[in-house]
């Protein structure tokens, strides 16, 4: 059986087809409704310190959060790790190119799903 590693790590690929693989992805049909909102909000809230995306304590609604039994807080903590996670990917994006990528569409609509399908359970416990 041959090595197709082998067979090909010398090879150089074509700079015109590099350069069409290097392009990111672009989708026509855009945001899905409302969240090219919930993305201008973010970041806005993002440029006015109001959320840290190194500190998930900023993005919870403080007084929902502080209802909330101590299991609920910590479910609500470990999610907004996670979203926060998400959130810097997307400052990063927005950083470099100031307008809205297939990629930052992708991302705004895992943090929208993922914030959605947990606060249906625990209330609105975040600022987003």
């Amino acid at each position: 059986m041959e090595d197709i590693v082998k067979k090909y790590q010398d090879h150089i690929v074509d700079p015109k087809t590099q350069a069409e693989l290097n392009k990111p992805e672009h989708d026509k049909t855009g945001f899905n409704e409302g969240h090219e909102d919930f993305l201008k909000d973010l970041i806005k809230k993002l440029e006015e310190g109001t959320i840290n995306p190194y500190d998930a304590k900023t993005l919870h609604n403080k007084d929902i959060y502080a209802k909330l039994a101590e299991e609920e807080q910590e479910e609500t903590d470990l999610v907004a790790q996670n979203i926060m996670g998400i959130i810097r990917q997307i400052e990063q994006l927005w950083k470099i190119e100031q307008k809205s990528s297939f990629q930052i569409q992708n991302l705004v609509e895992t943090v929208f799903q993922m914030k959605s399908k947990f606060e249906e359970k625990h209330g609105d416990v975040y600022i987003i």
